[in-house]
């Protein structure tokens, strides 16, 4: 007499083939998120998209005339303090707004996930893409900003081999937010309070980011110097604003250890999530 097996697989245990197979199937699905972010995002408003362009000028007007005329903190020479506040703003924005809206992927979407099965992945994914979206137009904005401080203003372009690895710079941020954001999306299923503290952290985390100042004036011997240096956003940031102006920091090493430091966030953030996601529905 033979015997029957019947093989149970129980949960859904972490693998990354998995969840590289499962997005690939589901890619239509992130699309269609895509497309939804987008048109959310500035349905029933006057200005629509324009919306894009006035938070990163208004941002960089304000930061001009506080940090520049106001503090008189110095920037580059070889770009006006406009475009300078402009270039990092781009790529900050680009990171906190993906970070904000994957840290709300359970509580946003709890009831589309209470309805159907679909991997949860797609809508943090959907978000990087959307993000991306976003920050092409700031980008391009910039890059205007930029070429008319060279032709109409007498700024000297700066351009170095760097610039190559805007691309890497991109993914890093986009990684990064992603597995900080799975992190925090899946602890505020059961912790709440962490929803009111995500505004209030990006906050600080920017000022802890050289966004509003250049790092070439905290002094090496300070604390705040160290602490900058611990903030794996700073080597990424930095690496942009190099880039186009050939001052500051650029440190590869820095940037390897702030790459690893991601990996290894990215990777726990989809391991905490893949263990939430099987029960987040019985606490959200």
């Amino acid at each position: 007499m033979s015997e029957h097996w019947n093989i149970v697989q129980r949960g859904n245990p972490f693998n990354f083939r998995k969840i590289f197979r499962d997005l690939a199937d589901y890619r239509d699905l992130i699309f269609l998120f895509f497309k939804r972010d987008i048109k959310s995002s500035y349905q029933q408003t006057i200005l629509g998209p324009l919306w894009l362009l006035i938070q990163p000028v208004f941002t960089s007007i304000v930061f001009t005339i506080v940090f520049g005329n106001i503090a008189k903190i110095a920037t580059p020479a070889n770009i006006s303090p406009f475009a300078f506040y402009l270039l990092g703003l781009s790529f900050w924005n680009y990171f906190a707004d993906c970070f904000n809206k994957i840290s709300g992927t359970f509580v946003t979407n709890a009831s589309v996930f209470g309805k159907v099965y679909f991997p949860r992945l797609t809508v943090p994914f959907s978000v990087l893409l959307s993000g991306g979206f976003k920050f092409g137009i700031q980008f391009s904005l910039f890059i205007t900003v930029y070429l008319y401080g060279i032709f109409a203003q007498g700024y000297t372009a700066q351009l170095n081999y760097t610039i190559l690895l805007l691309p890497v710079y991109l993914v890093l941020l986009s990684l990064f937010s992603l597995g900080l954001g799975l992190i925090v999306s899946s602890f505020t299923t059961k912790y709440r309070d962490l929803t009111m503290l995500i505004g209030f952290g990006i906050q600080l985390l920017m000022y802890a980011t050289p966004i509003a100042y250049p790092f070439f004036t905290i002094k090496h011997t300070s604390v705040f110097y160290k602490l900058l240096m611990c903030n794996p956003l700073t080597g990424i940031i930095e690496g942009c604003k190099y880039a186009f102006t050939s001052d500051g920091l650029f440190s590869p090493k820095l940037i390897i250890v702030d790459a690893v430091c991601i990996t290894m966030i990215m990777v726990l953030g989809l391991y905490i999530f893949s263990k939430v996601e099987k029960r987040f529905m019985d606490t959200v």
